[in-house]
């Protein structure tokens, strides 16, 4: 599976060093630009920047206990530099981070787990037994606080950038430490790692900052990797401390009526492809048949049908699909992308998480 992760930055923006993620140095760079924070990029000259990125091996060497982090020396103007830096910085500083984490535990531990699907028993196992797990993997605490941000950014729109602000590095550190960790996966680990993987994709659908087809593809590309995590370490589940997690209902209720016909439309468009059918023809049958399947899997094994669904079918299409998604110009792909909205929109209705995906189908159009 390819990392998800990136290289370090030698001359990123203060924010992005701040959050420890990568930047990718645009002026404003695109970290700066999701989470609409000022970026210290814009306060240099581009040529001081390229200065500093040809000279940064040679800083390296050069450094001295009087330099600053940067291997600058403490002239007036980076004086001034490293006092707009910590004023920037200060909504999450490294001295009082911990203050923020502790406020994201608490609420995860009071409220957020309760908003998981399942079971109560499945929802004890989220708020207490996760938990003590997270203490022993950096990953697997990452992605509590990451979603823990989310839900109070959810609740208090007044703060929202603050705990999205929150919710991002804790999700990148979430999604860098697990592919470290990856490599090393059996039986004492794998119970953290298959839970951290399953916050991973829930924050990546609450924290998108755009919700639109490109961010859609983004999400489902998450999707598609952590999926050998989850296929790989889910018999080990079974038969561990998370297996409520993972078992599958025997007595789904009655599915909404909406939801019956859904399925309905989806059946019609699900037919088999012909001699006659084109390459993009063959792979979009395909799409709507694992559509089909999806919906009516969920609707058979899982109390929250909608979400299953939404889940299940992004790992299942074919590679191929996603490249004709991307293009944006067969209209009967569109049409079957609308459908799976609409079963997201469904989702959307019950979960808080994925509330801001309302009215995606209606860009299809």
């Amino acid at each position: 599976m390819p990392r998800l992760g990136s290289k370090k930055s030698r001359t990123g923006c203060v924010q992005c060093k701040v959050r420890r993620v990568k930047c990718d140095e645009n002026r404003p760079c695109g970290a700066c630009t999701r989470y609409r924070v000022e970026c210290s990029l814009l306060r240099y000259a581009p040529t001081s920047l390229q200065a500093r990125g040809h000279s940064a091996n040679t800083e390296d060497v050069q450094s001295t206990p009087g330099t600053s982090i940067d291997g600058a020396s403490a002239s007036p103007d980076h004086e001034s530099d490293r006092n707009y830096e910590k004023s920037i910085a200060c909504p999450i500083a490294a001295t009082d981070h911990w203050i923020h984490d502790l406020e994201l535990m608490h609420h995860f531990t009071a409220y957020a787990y309760l908003t998981m699907p399942g079971h109560e028993a499945t929802k004890q196992v989220w708020g207490f037994s996760v938990p003590q797990e997270a203490f022993k993997f950096p990953f697997l605490m990452h992605s509590i606080l990451a979603f823990s941000a989310n839900h109070l950014a959810h609740l208090n729109p007044q703060r929202a950038t603050h705990f999205k602000l929150l919710s991002g590095t804790h999700h990148t550190n979430a999604v860098t430490t697990l592919n470290s960790t990856l490599p090393d996966m059996g039986p004492a680990n794998c119970h953290a790692i298959f839970v951290a993987a399953s916050m991973i994709v829930v924050n990546a659908f609450a924290d998108a900052r755009s919700h639109d087809l490109d961010s859609m593809i983004q999400v489902f590309q998450l999707i598609r990797g952590i999926d050998y995590v989850l296929q790989k370490s889910t018999p080990m589940i079974k038969k561990g401390p998370f297996a409520a997690i993972v078992t599958m209902t025997t007595n789904a209720p009655k599915p909404p009526p909406l939801l019956s016909s859904f399925l309905v439309e989806i059946q019609a468009s699900a037919c088999s492809p012909t001699v006659d059918s084109s390459p993009d023809q063959i792979v979009r049958l395909k799409a709507a048949e694992c559509l089909r399947e999806s919906l009516q899997y969920a609707i058979d094994t899982s109390l929250y049908p909608a979400l299953r669904a939404t889940m299940l079918w992004p790992i299942s299409i074919d590679a191929d699909f996603l490249d004709v998604l991307k293009t944006k110009a067969d209209p009967e792909v569109r049409e079957l992308l609308r459908k799976y909205c609409q079963i997201m929109e469904f989702a959307a209705s019950e979960h808080w998480f994925m509330a801001n995906w309302r009215g995606i189908s209606q860009q299809l159009h």
